[in-house]
């Protein structure tokens, strides 16, 4: 049986054409940008000397293709986990925030200030994220000693709620550079994470 992790690294993906404008990706496959291939490049390169064990990625081709550069350059196995997949954003998908809030108006904002609730239908609930996510990040530290977790911005948030690292209530405030990889020591899942949004270990932490 293996002892568990006692680091993670989380990296969202390389730059694509969606993510340069600012704009919800969710389950659209969008590749990588030149930059963004680059910036895989330099994500493995920064993790070399860091005694990754594993890499557990989302299947959407932007993530997998960072995970195999990370792979590449640490010599890690990749593992494909459809649970790492990003948010579900429906309708939002292809939109920029500000069109986003034009066509959803209301619902839109009230959605940015409370993100436990999902008034715009086809959506992904944060519940429903939280659920799929914690089971996979239970899996990773239990199955590596230094993973690697590549995926999304939705997603990485969804992940530090799993630790106990963000409350439900600033989701929206934590932004993920692209592939620049976040380090996390003595990473456990928080016990309350399988039922509710949990309170951070350290308040203040992850906002930007």
């Amino acid at each position: 049986m293996h002892p568990g992790a006692t680091r993670l690294y989380l990296v969202r993906h390389g730059q694509t054409d969606l993510s340069a404008r600012r704009c919800y990706s969710g389950r659209r496959d969008i590749p990588l940008t030149d930059l963004g291939r680059q910036q895989a490049e330099q994500a493995g390169r920064a993790l070399r000397r860091a005694r990754v064990d594993a890499v557990y990625s989302s299947p959407l081709s932007r993530a997998a293709d960072t995970a195999r550069a990370i792979a590449a350059a640490t010599g890690a196995p990749v593992t494909i986990d459809q649970r790492l997949t990003e948010v579900d954003y429906g309708p939002l998908e292809g939109l920029e925030r500000e069109s986003a809030r034009q066509q959803f108006g209301e619902a839109f904002d009230t959605w940015r200030q409370e993100p436990t609730r999902c008034p715009i239908p086809g959506v992904e609930s944060l519940a429903t994220a939280l659920e799929r996510v914690t089971e996979a990040t239970g899996e990773v530290l239990a199955n590596s000693g230094c993973p690697v977790i590549v995926a999304h911005q939705g997603i990485l948030r969804v992940v530090l709620m799993a630790l106990g690292e963000l409350n439900a209530a600033d989701y929206f405030k934590v932004l993920f550079s692209e592939a620049e990889p976040l380090k996390i020591d003595s990473p456990v899942v928080a016990p309350l994470a399988h039922s509710q949004p949990v309170v951070p270990r350290s308040t203040g932490r992850w906002a930007t």
